[in-house]
């Protein structure tokens, strides 16, 4: 799986994508499957070619992902995720907080779950002539969300909060983003999960572990141990625990459902508002 990171050219919408990401299976591989560990973010993804099917492994459903669709936060390891026949997708990552804002769904609805989403008129045929010039998908996408901010959307306290827990990778003190938001611990805890569809210490255990994966995705030569350390367990057991219980088995057996992964970095033109 080639994996291609955008960055967004409009620093004003940091509060609410994190960049924009395209996968597509690699020539010659006809289908690959992978996990799909817990996570923490939302993401919109349009499917520009070929075919997934996500595989649920407490029922067995197989179900097709619509052409585009809004992926929500999970909690635990519970699909995995077949593509085949040149599959090719893009993705708009968001942040923590944001989706059930920008899109109007419930992110409590939408937690460990997937729903087709419409876009504007228009936008998904330019994505698809685009394509794949990815910058200039970026593009396209940065003029859209900026448009739904500008009318009027502003980043609460708490949503703040949820930003500040994935940037730091799980590792801060809720306490601490309690006392800054100037509510009581209850409404704290209760305002956050309905913004992000996880409470919140639950929320940094599901960062840290998906960081792990992620660096793990990266540099296939990094040990485990290096890894957990750097994301914050000084007890290797502790890690291993929390590893199997958000991606359904240990360290040491998820490495063998890795996809070969390439992560390139490339930046969107700066967008201009009028």
């Amino acid at each position: 799986m080639i994996v291609t990171l955008v960055a967004s050219g409009d620093p004003a919408l940091e509060p609410w994508i994190l960049g924009y990401a395209a996968t597509e299976l690699e020539s010659g591989r006809r289908v690959e499957r992978r996990v799909v560990p817990a996570r923490p973010n939302c993401f919109l993804q349009v499917n520009l070619a070929g075919n997934q099917t996500i595989v649920d492994i407490e029922s067995g459903e197989r179900i097709a992902t619509p052409s585009v669709c809004l992926f929500g936060p999970l909690g635990h390891y519970r699909y995995d995720m077949e593509c085949a026949n040149g599959y090719r997708s893009f993705r708009i990552r968001l942040q923590p907080a944001s989706a059930g804002r920008l899109f109007g769904v419930d992110p409590l609805a939408l937690a460990d779950r997937f729903q087709p989403i419409s876009l504007p008129d228009g936008l998904l045929e330019a994505l698809h002539a685009a394509a794949p010039d990815y910058p200039a998908m970026a593009a396209l996408c940065d003029r859209w969300i900026a448009g739904l901010v500008a009318g009027g959307l502003s980043e609460c306290e708490v949503a703040r909060a949820a930003r500040v827990v994935r940037e730091r990778r799980g590792q801060v003190g809720i306490g601490s983003l309690h006392d800054s938001s100037g509510l009581s611990m209850r409404h704290f805890q209760r305002r956050f999960k309905a913004l992000t569809g996880q409470n919140p210490k639950h929320y940094a255990r599901v960062c840290r572990v998906a960081h792990a994966v992620w660096m793990k995705e990266c540099n296939a030569d990094l040990p485990w141990t290096a890894i957990a350390v750097d994301v914050g367990y000084a007890d290797q057991s502790h890690f291993i625990r929390d590893f199997k219980a958000l991606t359904g088995m240990i360290p040491r057996n998820f490495v063998r459902h890795l996809p070969q992964f390439t992560a390139l970095r490339v930046a969107a033109p700066a967008t201009v508002h009028a």
